[in-house]
């Protein structure tokens, strides 16, 4: 089998490029930034990494019709740093063009391919507090940040581009995931990354943000998982929640690392690292893949948050420096 990947060498990219690898397919993955995750282009068979912009036709067209492939995961997508209208225009770009031209380059190439489109449960917004139901497929998509916005509006073009053309379209919504290999802007991998340093006398606290918020966390490796599953297993036209069903609050994720940890750390919240429009209470509900498609997670949270820390420890040591500071999503707003 022949998958092509976008945003192969981002966080849940590399991820998803090792799970194909080790299932027996033949992976071409394309990036804005060939430079994040260096190792994985250089160390794996049966892969290739090309660097493109998505929106790029004049290049993506003929990759298509070259490699032709038979699946497409569709993970390429930025992230919003700060309200500002360039970060807005290149996040709507990105994954909302960038989008509509993978979708004309595959007809453009006259592939019939199944085409994985991974949403993000920002979709929703909130949901507002522990007495509330779990996000179901069938609740209102309402997204309270710009982000969910343009994570909306990527969803419902792909939903149109299934039903108007032709195209075999499936969609997941991913709740937070993290995991080995995510970089230090995100909330756990921040936490986790401090508290190295702080293990190698950089320090003796770690700054936070906003731990009173609730959130629905999942390895990324049970993650990927799913999209292979769904991606291989599912019916065109349909939409997966991706979760754990349970929702933690940040401070007994900050808590959990730092008891992991053999020093003694120090938590000081501070207010540069709140974010303006934070969903408070987040948790999804996973029924429908489990009935549909056997997927649940495996990973439990306290492995997850320990090889997270491990990654960072290994990083930190052998570098002595921010190596991998920078996020691994395909690309990000600085």
């Amino acid at each position: 089998m022949k998958a092509l990947v976008t945003g192969a060498n981002g966080f849940a990219g590399s991820h998803l490029v090792r799970l194909l690898l080790t299932e027996g397919w033949n992976v071409l993955g394309i990036t804005n930034d060939i430079r994040l995750n260096p190792h994985l282009n250089t160390t794996l068979d049966n892969f290739t990494l090309e660097e493109l912009d998505i929106c790029d036709r004049r290049r993506l067209v003929p990759l298509l019709r070259e490699f032709a492939p038979e699946h497409v995961f569709h993970l390429a997508a930025v992230t919003l740093k700060d309200v500002s209208r360039e970060a807005v225009e290149e996040l709507f770009r990105v994954n909302v063009l960038g989008t509509q031209n993978l979708f004309f380059s595959i007809l453009e190439a006259k592939l019939e391919p199944f085409v994985l489109v991974t949403g993000s449960s920002a979709s929703y917004g909130s949901s507002h507090s522990a007495e509330d139901k779990p996000l179901t497929e069938e609740s209102i998509l309402s997204p309270e940040t710009i982000y969910g916005a343009s994570k909306l509006a990527q969803e419902m073009l792909a939903a149109s581009f299934g039903t108007s053309t032709g195209l075999k379209v499936v969609r997941t919504r991913a709740f937070n995931h993290t995991g080995p290999g995510e970089g230090s802007r995100m909330a756990c991998s921040s936490f986790a990354k401090q508290i190295a340093e702080c293990e190698l006398e950089k320090g003796t606290v770690i700054r936070v943000g906003n731990l009173n918020s609730y959130r629905d966390y999942c390895d990324v490796r049970d993650v990927v998982r799913a999209y292979l599953l769904v991606a291989t297993r599912s019916r065109a036209g349909e939409v997966f929640n991706v979760c754990s069903g349970n929702a933690v609050r940040m401070r007994a994720i900050v808590e959990l690392l730092v008891s992991i940890s053999n020093k003694k750390i120090g938590v000081i919240e501070d207010l540069s690292k709140f974010k303006p429009a934070d969903v408070s209470y987040h948790r999804g509900d996973y029924l429908k893949i489990k009935n549909e498609l056997g997927w649940e997670p495996r990973i439990s949270l306290e492995t997850t948050l320990s090889d997270l820390l491990n990654y960072w420890r290994e990083r930190l040591s052998v570098d002595g420096t921010n190596l991998g500071s920078r996020s691994t999503e395909r690309r990000t707003l600085e």
